[in-house]
């Protein structure tokens, strides 16, 4: 027997990946019950001395226990059924058992036989995966199957992403592409107070400083609310980091390490998480692009700026 144990860390794992995990599951039990089937069907007519079996199924099984939110708990040893759920309810699942138990004998024309068993069992949770797989050595017919999962779970994106680790330049470079125009509307604004025009004048540096002191500022009030909302669901965790005695109050900061020890299953609250991450990314692509634009205008203000200072 060959036993292995799989334990998932730092990983998002989508439905996409469970539900061809679960549907190569049913594949492989419903192609052996066939062949159990005929096989069955053509040794009815034959004595027993003159059986043979390639495959003559022993119970073989897939089933599934979900936990869901509401503390309501369903067992399936339907497959359709399962699926259906699993579909129109994916929000709602709070974890899921899965166990999957292939068990059959083999006989050649000397009456030799020969029995097999297979089992992989799955839990999977909001936050975390652990999967067991016992597998009969001599024996490769749910070989693809296991190497489908480690697959699956390897080639998965990694939770720690660039969407995280970058966080403070995404908000950031956000925030200022969205605050420049309202902070140059209002820098252009006081150009219109003379006393303040002569202020900008005295310098070429004065109202480019005035403008990102305001886009800096603005951007952190408004614009890092746009990101909010999707970085709410996957952020890490904070964690004690200490005492700030000049601010008198704990500081706490990202548990980095315990964030990378945890995976995103998306079920659950999980469900939307990808596209929290696909929108953030979005967002930066679209508003960086806005900053070169942003900066020429800031410089053709600040020349204009100079110009009008001596009038």
């Amino acid at each position: 027997m060959y036993n292995d144990t799989i334990k998932v860390a730092n990983k998002i794992i989508s439905a996409e990946d469970l539900f061809d995990i679960f549907s190569k599951m049913q594949e492989k039990l419903m192609y052996y019950k066939k062949i159990s089937e005929n096989e069955e069907r053509k040794n009815q007519m034959l004595e027993w001395r003159y059986q043979t079996w390639t495959f003559k199924d022993s119970n073989s099984s897939l089933s599934f226990e979900v936990d869901f939110h509401d503390d309501t708990n369903i067992r399936f040893d339907n497959y359709n059924n399962f699926i259906s759920v699993f579909n129109s309810r994916l929000q709602e699942i709070k974890s899921i058992y899965v166990h999957f138990y292939l068990s059959y004998g083999v006989q050649d024309e000397d009456r030799k036989r020969e029995n097999y068993r297979h089992s992989i069992s799955m839990w999977i949770y909001e936050n975390k995966v652990k999967i067991e797989v016992s597998l009969n050595s001599e024996d490769r017919k749910i070989d693809d199957i296991y190497e489908l999962i480690k697959s699956k779970v390897l080639q998965a994106p990694e939770k720690y992403d660039k969407v995280i680790k970058k966080k403070s330049k995404i908000t950031t470079v956000v925030g200022l592409a969205i605050g420049f125009i309202p902070a140059l509307i209002i820098s252009t604004i006081l150009l219109f107070v003379p006393t303040i025009r002569h202020i900008f004048a005295m310098s070429y540096v004065l109202y480019p400083i005035c403008s990102l002191v305001l886009a800096f500022f603005i951007g952190g009030l408004f614009g890092s609310a746009k990101l909010d909302r999707y970085y709410e669901k996957i952020n890490p965790e904070q964690k004690y980091a200490g005492y700030d005695s000049n601010k008198g109050r704990s500081v706490y900061k990202d548990d980095i390490d315990r964030y990378v020890e945890t995976s995103e299953i998306l079920i659950g609250k999980n469900v939307d998480n990808l596209r929290c991450r696909k929108e953030i990314m979005a967002n930066f692509e679209k508003y960086k692009k806005y900053i070169p634009y942003e900066l020429g205008a800031m410089l053709v203000l600040s020349i204009i700026t100079l110009f009008l200072g001596g009038i």
